[in-house]
C-alpha cells in the first residue's frame, strides 16, 4: 500500500504472522491520519505482530508520537505485539526523551 500524501509514503507487507509497516517521509500533523488508517489496518491483519519500521523517516512531531502511541495500545487491546524498528537517531532520541521507548519496545537492526 502507498499513501496519497507525498510528505509520507507508507507500505505494508506480512512475514509469517508479523506485519510490517514501513514510513517513509515525514510524521507530522499533515500524515498522521495516514498512519493511523495503516496501522489499523496491519492490526486489523491479525497475527502475532506489528513492526513499525521508521528508518524512513526524516522528521517526527509530538502528533506521529502520539499516534504510535494510539496503534501500540489498539494492537494489545488487539492481543498483539508492537514494535518499533530501525528509528535513525533523531527519532530514537525523541521517543527516548518522552519515554515512548520505554511503554513501546524500540528494535534496532543489531537486535
Amino acid at each position: 500500500m502507498t499513501g496519497n500524501n507525498p510528505v509520507l509514503d507508507i507500505a505494508l507487507e506480512t512475514t509469517g504472522t508479523t506485519t510490517v509497516l514501513s514510513a517513509t517521509g515525514s510524521l507530522d500533523i499533515a500524515s498522521v491520519t495516514q498512519l493511523g488508517e495503516a496501522g489499523r489496518k496491519a492490526i486489523a491483519l491479525g497475527g502475532d505482530a506489528v513492526d513499525i519500521d521508521v528508518s524512513g523517516l526524516v522528521m517526527c512531531d509530538s502528533t506521529g508520537l502520539g499516534m504510535l502511541v494510539r496503534l501500540h495500545r489498539e494492537a494489545q487491546a488487539a492481543g498483539q505485539a508492537l514494535s518499533i524498528r530501525n528509528p535513525r537517531r533523531h527519532v530514537a532520541d525523541l521517543l527516548a526523551m518522552t519515554g515512548i521507548s520505554k511503554v513501546i519496545p524500540v528494535r534496532t537492526s543489531d537486535d
